[in-house]
């Protein structure tokens, strides 16, 4: 094996990201003290590329720039070179995307910015290609030009940099707010989504669709507390349409990033561990509420997926998967025809192309991403075929597909864990195992917040960065709000005291050090981090839910468990201190809203207490589980340790010996009770759902066009002329 020609500073860290750059011919460091103090000291400007390992365009301008000897001549000849992981420094990416987007009016990953030695941005964007092409000039071009600015025009560079640093550190005029409440706020953000609801494929507007599970999640709460048909209708439409499109891989479970047009059905191929335990959550919720088999099936898979390809030895959850292998974006998971001819057979291929949309030409590049044109009735009706038969090709067709699949160059997958996103996942899988009743999910959840505790909580110190047996970077609010979601969430799928005083002291690191005293609310980074150029909150949510709203929700949530006020007025006061924002722009806050709608509703408190090996007991906590209640406190009392953490669950032990639940709501506590229909009795109806009969076939979608009728029709020749054609097999 040849020895590199180049090796550079990023040959000690553990990112994969920064080690896809090790060999580069740029002198790259690593953000800390030695690059800021050689800018300093060689008074040199610093471009900093912020990316991370499973973003495509990332890939494609380190191969077209930071792999050119000359390019990178110039790079170390005029700059301190700076490479940062987005995921590890989630805090520096906030700063400098918040810049481009002010210099350029858009942001996104690769992200390429011009720093003075203070750190302070003067001139940025995001991919530049080698040479002038996409109305973008060419990265040399720009290097020279921000060298120029920094030496020869400094008026003007102190001028953009104060200009930054002033929208930086001055959050933006917002008018002040009527005092409305979340009764007034969610329906109006609700109204706000149907005005760009698209209608036909369901998501919002009419371009690139991103899940943002975070609507629906709203959605679902106000179909709840309001009984508005139509955001459960929206919700509804629009998951099946993901779940159905090329966005979600139809062979191995998971959802990729997003996708590039309106209809879900080219998606950007990279998958992320934040995605999937998000929209796992979500489908879960959607399936108590819709009562679906599509969202509980979807819910599985993705776990299903989690577990085969994302879970470390240790029980935790790997970051990313790349779009990429060396036979180019998305190969892995497209097919052509032939592939599918050849492995299947053609009686079987011809059933399992009209189910999943495949043909000749191919939807993408040649090639076929899978996606589901017709159902199995449909399938079986126009092919004659019995559909107990087709279901049996569609399942044997996705396994021998998958197996083949996996024996193809997988792609790249960033193996270092992350506390925030792991949070996330074990809330998910917390979730799906109290929903589900399944013991395999709480084991998942419970194994991963074990480790996380073990490794990342030190001396009341979050880490954030799990990689090769080291543990980096101390936590952001990310991490301190999602890991204290995940301990209550865990602590409600097993009754397991352990988990609320592990919430408890991380609940209160968090407000200790991220608590803005004078304005209220959480900062991005604690007291005791290094010191940027700029102290950030983030109140908005981006592809994930604002932490801000999830700590909010989550110190709500335990202070009404434990009765403790400085967690419950906490949450409170975080909402209040965006309320203004929250009025003026409500669909961009919809997890502060969340979490308002818990603060401003009268607690429901559900207590199971009794033999848990008694059938009764699972027949109560399947009723606890059966609808969508978001708002829910539940308490699986286990005597006397219980009740030290949950002062309301005294007096609620077992009666008689046997499987009992206790539910409290609107004020009032109700007998106990000892059947599953008693108990859904007290619990409540969830609200009916209408549902619309929409002609979504309009013939089928002319059979994704007259392309694959024709193709159809060329296989049936083929069948009918190798005998293998007729109605049975």
């Amino acid at each position: 094996m040849s020895t590199p020609a180049h090796t550079n500073r990023l040959k000690d860290e553990t990112s994969p990201y920064l080690l896809q750059h090790v060999h580069n011919p740029v002198d790259w460091y690593p953000w800390g003290p030695e690059a800021l103090e050689k800018a300093r000291r060689e008074d040199k400007p610093i471009f900093l590329s912020i990316g991370y390992s499973s973003c495509h365009w990332c890939h494609v301008m380190a191969h077209e720039s930071f792999e050119n000897e000359a390019t990178a001549k110039i790079m170390n000849e005029l700059f301190v070179n700076i490479k940062v992981d987005r995921e590890e420094r989630p805090d520096i990416d906030a700063i400098y995307m918040k810049s481009v987007i002010a210099l350029t009016g858009h942001g996104g990953w690769p992200m390429s910015v011009f720093l003075t030695p203070d750190q302070e941005p003067y001139l940025g964007g995001t991919y530049y290609p080698p040479e002038p092409k996409f109305n973008r000039p060419g990265f040399p071009q720009i290097l020279q030009q921000a060298a120029d600015i920094y030496r020869n025009q400094k008026d003007r560079m102190k001028s953009v940099s104060a200009r930054l640093m002033e929208k930086l550190n001055t959050p933006p005029p917002i008018p002040q707010g009527q005092g409305a409440g979340v009764d007034a706020l969610i329906p109006q953000a609700a109204e706000l989504m149907k005005e760009k609801f698209d209608e036909t494929f369901g998501g919002f507007g009419s371009g690139m669709k991103f899940p943002e599970p975070m609507l629906y999640t709203l959605l679902l709460r106000h179909w709840q507390k309001h009984e508005d048909n139509d955001s459960i209708l929206m919700a509804d439409k629009s998951l099946t349409k993901m779940a159905e499109g090329g966005m979600y891989d139809q062979l191995g479970g998971g959802f990729h990033r997003y996708s590039t047009d309106r209809k879900w059905l080219v998606p950007h191929f990279e998958k992320m561990l934040y995605d999937n335990a998000l929209l796992s959550r979500l489908f879960v919720e959607m399936a108590q509420a819709t009562k679906q088999d599509l969202y509980e099936r979807i819910a599985r898979e993705v776990f299903h997926y989690i577990e085969r390809e994302m879970t470390s030895p240790e029980g935790a959850f790997y970051s990313s998967q790349d779009a990429d292998t060396d036979a180019g974006e998305g190969h892995f998971f497209t097919w052509t025809m032939k592939e599918v001819l050849d492995v299947l057979g053609p009686r079987h291929a011809k059933v399992f192309a009209r189910a999943y949309g495949m043909t000749a030409a191919g939807n993408f590049e040649k090639r076929n991403i899978p996606f589901v044109a017709e159902t199995m009735e449909q399938v079986a009706d126009r092919e004659g075929v019995p559909i107990f038969e087709v279901d049996h090709i569609i399942r044997n067709g996705r396994q021998t597909l998958l197996e083949l699949r996996n024996k193809r160059q997988k792609p790249g997958r960033d193996d270092k864990i992350l506390t925030g996103w792991n949070g996330m996942m074990i809330a998910a899988l917390a979730t799906g195992a109290a929903a589900f009743r399944d013991r395999v999910y709480r084991d998942q959840a419970s194994r991963a917040a074990q480790f996380l505790w073990d490794t990342m909580w030190r001396d009341g110190t979050l880490f954030r960065v799990y990689k090769d047996g080291q543990v980096r970077v101390e936590g952001c609010l990310e991490d301190y709000a999602w890991f204290l979601e995940a301990l209550l969430a865990v602590f409600e799928a097993t009754g397991e005291v352990e988990w609320i005083d592990k919430a408890q002291a991380v609940a209160g690191s968090l407000i200790d050090q991220f608590w803005d005293a004078k304005d209220g609310g959480f900062f991005m980074t604690g007291s005791g981090q290094e010191q940027l150029i700029s102290r950030l909150k983030n109140p908005e949510d981006e592809a994930i839910p604002s932490a801000n709203g999830v700590a909010a929700l989550a110190l709500a949530k335990l202070g009404r468990l434990t009765g403790k006020d400085r967690y419950f007025d906490k949450g409170r006061d975080t909402v209040r201190a965006f309320g203004d924002r929250i009025e003026h722009r409500p669909t961009a806050y919809t997890s502060l809203l969340a979490a308002m709608d818990f603060i401003e509703s009268l607690p429901m408190e559900v207590t199971i207490s009794g033999p848990v090996d008694d059938p009764q007991h699972g027949k109560l906590i399947e009723a606890i589980y059966a609808d969508y209640r978001p708002n829910k406190l539940v308490v699986r009392h286990a005597g006397e340790a219980t009740v030290e953490r949950v002062p309301w669950a005294e007096g609620r032990g077992a009666v008689s010996g046997k499987p009992t639940a206790y539910v409290c709501k609107q004020g009032t506590c109700y007998p106990p009770v000892h059947d599953a229909e008693a108990l859904s009795n007290l619990l409540g109806r969830p609200p009916h759902i209408k549902l619309n009969i929409f002609d979504e076939e309009k013939s089928m979608k002319d059979l994704e066009s007259k392309e694959q009728a024709n193709f159809l029709n060329a296989m049936s020749n083929i069948l009918k002329h190798s005998g293998l054609g007729g109605r049975g097999r």
